[in-house]
């Protein structure tokens, strides 16, 4: 799964077991922005005829980096519908941050 379209801010407040972030979107300033390395990225951890889940926070942002990714080629790409809410909201297993101890 390369759950590749959530900031790094939500992937780290939790994350399907085993999902590589590589973000399609940045959080800036003046709001978020495409990642114009997404694509080589994706590339630099996976071949163009691995199967890909492809996941974010709702399901939105996943659909357009989908597209980007069957546009450069690669062959077998899935958007995850609903994102990590559905997949939480369907009880499949997450990992999340190992809570502070007091």
């Amino acid at each position: 799964m390369t759950d590749s379209h959530r900031t790094e801010e939500e992937f780290k407040n939790g994350h399907v077991e085993n999902a590589l972030n590589i973000p399609y979107m940045f959080n800036t300033p003046k709001g978020r922005v495409k990642n114009p390395k997404f694509v080589d990225q994706v590339l630099a951890v996976s071949g163009k005829e691995d199967h890909l889940l492809v996941g974010c926070q709702s399901g939105v942002r996943s659909v357009y980096a989908t597209t980007d990714l069957l546009e450069a080629e690669f062959k077998h790409v899935c958007n995850m519908g609903g994102g990590y809410i559905a997949w939480i909201g369907n009880g499949f297993a997450v990992k999340k941050p190992n809570p502070v101890e007091l």
